[in-house]
């Protein structure tokens, strides 16, 4: 008779494996968690972004309107690539007869949640 040999099977345990597949959830996890964080906050850039189009352009046509003493509508509310925004203005007195403050806010609510953002602005504008 020949003696038994034994060969080691070189491989993994099952302890292993388990804590392999641990570590490599937690960190698909960690990954989508940051993804996804991400794609919100650029999302919210893009927001920022189209708010301040609009607010730029309704500045504009309010201060046009302003300087040829026509009227402009004080609020409204606008679609820019499919998302709403609302907006509104107010012009109030100053200490100097030949400036007006104009205050100027435009908001949107960010994915259908019940909170919405306003961002405002102000500027002045002259008589002329």
């Amino acid at each position: 008779m020949h003696p038994v040999r034994y060969r080691f099977v070189k491989g993994f345990t099952f302890i292993e494996i388990l804590v392999t597949v641990a570590i490599v959830s937690t960190a698909i996890i960690f990954l989508l968690r940051s993804f996804t964080a991400s794609l919100g906050a650029a999302r919210f850039s893009q927001h920022i972004t189209l708010a301040c189009y609009l607010s730029e352009a309704r500045l504009l046509d309010i201060e046009r309107a302003f300087s040829d003493g026509a009227a402009y509508p004080a609020s409204g509310t606008e679609t820019l690539q499919n998302e709403r925004f609302n907006w509104n203005y107010r012009i109030r007195e100053t200490d100097n007869p030949n400036l007006k403050e104009l205050q100027f806010s435009v908001g949107w609510q960010e994915n259908l949640r019940e909170k919405e953002y306003v961002m405002d602005f102000m500027t002045y504008l002259k008589k002329q």
